[in-house]
């Protein structure tokens, strides 16, 4: 699947699903009154501090910040990163990337990938939002016995290795961040809708975003990034 062919497909998909609202003057509201904004409000207190754990990275990719980000990331993260976290594949191509993972990833490497999120979805702006999706040991380790269970599991971890410990998994997080298409890309969006690209940038619901899902382990005592994957804006958002 090429690069620009994911572009055109996620476009269309951020069109038919982001909402977002604009300030007076047609710029759009995504300044946050503080760094603390974009963290759900209604988390339960136990789930404070994973929401707390996963901020910094939140804010760092939103800023391109992608050293400090990798950084944040715990051991068994930069162990083992696949091409899949950062770019959806169709599922032959899928399959051959998680049996042939990037090992003991690098700096340089992870802002390298980070190139494939920024040409699917645009370079990021700003949190949107972060809220805990779960922390039931069962769903983090594809063992619940629900009738949904498995597919809670998808939400929560998506492709995360059995090589992270089960053990030492301790939340799924589920969050949005904003992100600013190259001319080139508003140009193919509004094209898309059939549309001019003035008509598109005063779309008070036209605010481009892609998902992030990230898994916090403990290691060392100290809550980390253990799991990551980006992912395109969805209807069910």
């Amino acid at each position: 699947m090429s690069v620009a062919w994911r572009v055109t497909t996620l476009i269309a998909a951020i069109l038919l699903t982001s909402c977002g609202k604009k300030a007076p003057g047609g710029e759009r509201n995504t300044a946050q009154k503080s760094e603390d904004d974009f963290l759900d409000k209604d988390a339960k207190p136990d789930e404070r501090k994973y929401l707390v754990a996963a901020k910094p990275f939140f804010i760092a990719i939103a800023n391109q910040q992608y050293a400090e980000a990798y950084a944040l990331l715990s051991s068994y993260a930069k162990a083992r990163m696949s091409l899949n976290q950062f770019t959806p594949e169709e599922r032959a191509e899928f399959a051959r990337n998680e049996s042939n993972p990037l090992t003991n990833v690098t700096a340089e490497q992870f802002a390298d990938l980070m190139k494939y999120v920024e040409a699917a979805h645009g370079a990021p702006r700003a949190p949107k939002m972060l809220h805990v999706f779960s922390t039931d040991a069962d769903v983090l380790n594809r063992r619940s016995a629900e009738q949904l269970g498995a597919v809670d599991s998808m939400f929560a971890i998506g492709a995360m290795p059995d090589s992270i410990p089960g053990d030492i998994r301790r939340a799924s997080l589920r969050g949005q961040i904003h992100t600013e298409l190259s001319p080139e890309d508003v140009e193919k969006a509004a094209n898309a809708q059939g549309i001019s690209v003035d008509e598109l940038k005063k779309d008070e619901n036209f605010d481009p975003y892609f998902n992030l899902k990230v898994v916090i382990v403990e290691e060392d005592g100290q809550l980390k990034v253990g799991y990551f994957e980006f992912l395109p804006p969805s209807m069910m958002d």
